[in-house]
């Protein structure tokens, strides 16, 4: 009998990654939820998922964070929630001499980015920590320059409080650049956190850019995300 588990109400089996959708990843509730679904769909998760729902947001991140740090030469990067590393791999092609790291809360998702390359055949990450950043953050104590994410703060899965808990992983004059499902921006009221931080002089006034997640042809096509853009002050 194949075994499943519940992700939202639903049954997954364990077997069957092509059933996983966005719809799932939407419905999760709890980092168990988010281990169990990434860990079967890791394996397939750039082709079933960003090939086939056309995902742009990536590829928009990447440009908006290279605009802002054309002035650094070798920075070192944090990418939040890596997943299988497409943001990684977009980075590196801008910054070839970048210090990138990764954090995901699935070691399965971890793996694969662990396998992408750059053009010279070295790793895109230099380190890869698994960790849930809704607990206190111990992984690291480095002070990156920059800290990315894509595709992380959405329904399902991180909230204004994480927001809050990861600047402290970036140096004073480093920079964020934080993409937040829209939705679930207005939802959970990402703007009082971020207005809280802008008060207390701990970070700039973002700057909001609203992109596509997905490019024209994707069936989810007219979801968008604001992408925060902002300095760490203290």
């Amino acid at each position: 009998m194949k075994q499943g588990h519940q992700i939202g109400g639903r049954t997954m089996q364990d077997d069957n990654e092509s059933s996983i959708n966005l719809e799932d990843a939407y419905a999760l509730e709890t980092p168990e939820d988010n281990r169990n679904l990434y860990r079967n769909w890791a394996s397939t998760y750039d082709t079933d998922f960003i090939d086939k729902n056309r995902y742009a947001y990536p590829t928009h991140l990447a440009r908006i964070c290279a605009s802002s740090m054309s002035g650094i030469a070798h920075p070192h990067i944090l990418d939040v929630g890596c997943g299988t590393g497409i943001v990684g791999v977009l980075l590196a092609e801008t910054f070839p001499t970048a210090h990138i790291d990764g954090v995901d809360i699935s070691i399965e998702m971890l793996n694969v980015a662990r396998s992408k390359l750059k053009r010279d055949g070295v790793g895109v990450y230099n380190e890869l920590f698994e960790a849930d950043l809704t607990q206190p953050i111990t992984f690291s104590t480095r002070n990156y320059d920059a800290l990315v994410s894509a595709g992380t703060f959405t329904h399902g899965h991180l909230g204004p409080q994480t927001l809050i808990d990861i600047i402290p992983l970036v140096k004073p004059g480093g920079q964020l650049f934080v993409g937040i499902n829209k939705e679930h921006y207005n939802k959970l009221n990402f703007e009082a956190a971020l207005n809280v931080l802008v008060s207390s002089k701990s970070i700039s006034q973002p700057l909001q850019i609203e992109i596509q997640i997905y490019d024209e042809g994707s069936p989810h096509f007219g979801d968008t995300a604001i992408v925060n853009s902002f300095h760490v002050n203290k």
